[in-house]
C-alpha cells in the first residue's frame, strides 16, 4: 500500500515537472537579452578566456619568483673490497635558492595588463554582439509574425471571395471563368503561407538556441514593430574616437609598443642572476661533516643585439614594423567607424521619413480595396480589379512592416558601433 502511494506521488510529481518544463514562456526583448546573457555558450567561452588573461595578469611578475631546490644523495658500494678500502657509504644534502632579474620583467607585466584590458574589451564585444543578434532576431521574428498574419488575412479574404463567387456561379449570377479565377487566387496563396511558417519555425529554433531555451518550450514574443515609431531624435555629431572598436585598436598599438620594448630589452638589456646554496656531506662514518655555504652573483650583457643581422636585432626590427602596422590599423578603424556611423544615420533618417509615407499608402490601399470590393459585389467591377486592389493592400502592409524592421535594425547597429547601451535612441530612452 505504501509502495503504491509512493509510486503515485512520484508519477504526479513527474507530470507536474514535465508540465512546468513544457509550459509556454512570454518574452519581451529585455527578457530575451537576459536569457542570452545567462545561457549563451559563446559568452561563457569568452568569460573563460577573460579569466585566463586575468590570471596571467595577476601573476605576470612570476619571472622574478625565486627557484628553490632541495636534494639528497647517499651511496653504498656493492663491492666488499671497495667498501673496506674506501668507505661504507657517503651522503650529502643540498639546498639552493636562485633568482634572475631581467629588465624584460617590466614589459612582461605591462603586456599582461594590456592583454587583460584587451580581453575585457573582447568580452564586452562578445556580449554586445550576442545582444545585438538577439535584438535583431527578436524584431525579425516579429516581422515574420506580421508577414504571416497578413498572408493569413489575405488568404481568408481570398477564401471568402472564392466561396461567394462559387455560390454566385451555382446560382447563375457569375461566369465560370471568374469563379475559377477566384479559386486560383485562393490556392496560390497556400504555398506562400506554408513557406513563411516554415521559415518562422526555423528562425525561432535558432533564436531559442541563442537564448539557451529548450526547443520543446513554446515561446511567445511580447513586442511590436511599432516600436520604430518611438525613436528619439538622433544626434548628428557622433564621434568615432571612443567607440569600442577604436579603443581596441588603440590598445593593440599599446601592446605592439610593449612588445617592441620587450624585444629591445631582450636584445640589449643586462640580466642579473643571484643564488645561494647550502649543503652538508661526508664520505665515511668517521669523517667530520663538511659544510658548503656559498652566495653567487653574475651579470650578463648580450652583445649580438647590436648587430642588425642578428636574431635579436631582427626581432626588434620586426616588432617595430608591428607598431607601424598597428598605428595604421588604428587610423583605418577610425575612418571605418566614422563611415559606419554616417551610413547608419542616413539609413535612420531615410527610414523615419518613409514611415509616414508608407503608412499613408496602407491607409489609401485599404480604402481602395474596400471601395473596389463594394463595387465588385454590386457588379460594376470585375474580379481582376478586385484582386489587383487586394494585392496592392498586401504589398503596402508588407512594405510598412519591412521598413519598420529595417529602421529598428539600423538603430541597433548604430548603438552597437557607438558602444552606447541598446535602447539609447529608442523607447527606453524616452522612458
Amino acid at each position: 500500500m505504501i509502495f503504491k502511494r509512493l509510486a503515485t506521488l512520484t508519477f504526479c510529481a513527474f507530470i507536474v515537472a514535465a508540465a512546468v518544463t513544457a509550459q509556454d514562456i512570454a518574452l519581451t526583448i529585455d527578457d530575451a537579452v537576459q536569457y542570452a546573457s545567462e545561457n549563451n555558450i559563446s559568452i561563457a567561452q569568452s568569460k573563460i578566456t577573460l579569466d585566463a588573461l586575468k590570471r596571467t595578469k595577476n601573476y605576470s611578475w612570476n619571472s622574478i619568483s625565486p627557484s628553490l631546490s632541495l636534494g639528497g644523495n647517499m651511496m653504498f658500494p656493492l663491492d666488499e673490497d671497495a667498501r673496506k678500502a674506501q668507505y661504507d657509504y657517503s651522503m650529502s644534502f643540498t639546498g639552493a635558492i636562485n633568482i634572475t632579474l631581467s629588465p624584460s620583467i617590466y614589459s612582461s607585466i605591462q603586456t599582461a595588463v594590456l592583454n587583460y584590458q584587451n580581453g575585457l574589451l573582447a568580452y564586452d564585444e562578445a556580449k554586445r554582439q550576442i545582444e545585438l543578434n538577439v535584438r535583431i532576431a527578436f524584431y525579425h521574428l516579429l516581422y515574420e509574425q506580421e508577414y504571416i498574419a497578413q498572408q493569413e488575412r489575405n488568404m481568408q479574404t481570398a477564401e471568402q471571395q472564392y466561396n461567394q463567387n462559387r455560390r454566385k456561379y451555382e446560382s447563375g449570377q457569375l461566369s465560370e471563368l471568374d469563379m475559377l479565377s477566384s479559386q486560383v487566387a485562393y490556392e496560390r496563396l497556400k504555398p506562400t503561407l506554408e513557406a513563411a511558417e516554415i521559415t518562422y519555425k526555423n528562425d525561432m529554433a535558432l533564436f531559442k538556441q541563442t537564448l539557451g531555451i529548450d526547443q520543446a518550450v513554446a515561446v511567445a514574443l511580447t513586442g511590436s514593430l511599432d516600436d520604430a515609431l518611438l525613436l528619439d531624435d538622433i544626434i548628428a555629431e557622433l564621434s568615432a574616437e571612443n567607440t569600442p572598436s577604436v579603443q581596441s585598436a588603440e590598445n593593440n598599438v599599446k601592446i605592439a609598443k610593449a612588445t617592441l620594448t620587450a624585444r629591445r630589452l631582450a636584445a640589449w638589456g643586462p640580466t642579473v642572476s643571484a643564488g645561494w646554496s647550502y649543503g652538508k656531506s661526508k664520505l665515511k662514518p668517521s669523517d667530520t661533516v663538511s659544510t658548503t655555504n656559498a652566495f653567487s652573483i653574475s651579470v650578463s650583457i648580450p652583445l649580438d643585439g647590436y648587430l642588425p643581422w642578428s636574431q635579436g636585432g631582427q626581432s626588434a626590427s620586426s616588432a617595430k614594423d608591428s607598431v607601424k602596422n598597428a598605428e595604421l590599423a588604428l587610423e583605418k578603424q577610425k575612418t571605418t567607424v566614422a563611415v559606419q556611423i554616417e551610413n547608419y544615420l542616413n539609413q535612420i533618417k531615410l527610414g523615419q521619413s518613409q514611415l509616414a509615407s508608407l503608412q499613408a499608402n496602407v491607409d489609401l490601399a485599404q480604402r481602395s480595396y474596400e471601395m473596389t470590393q463594394r463595387a465588385y459585389n454590386a457588379g460594376s467591377r470585375d474580379f481582376l480589379t478586385l484582386q489587383t486592389a487586394s494585392d496592392a493592400l498586401l504589398s503596402a502592409r508588407v512594405s510598412l512592416a519591412q521598413q519598420q524592421y529595417t529602421l529598428i535594425t539600423a538603430v541597433f547597429n548604430l548603438e552597437y558601433v557607438l558602444g552606447v547601451p541598446f535602447g539609447s535612441f529608442g523607447k527606453n530612452a524616452a522612458d
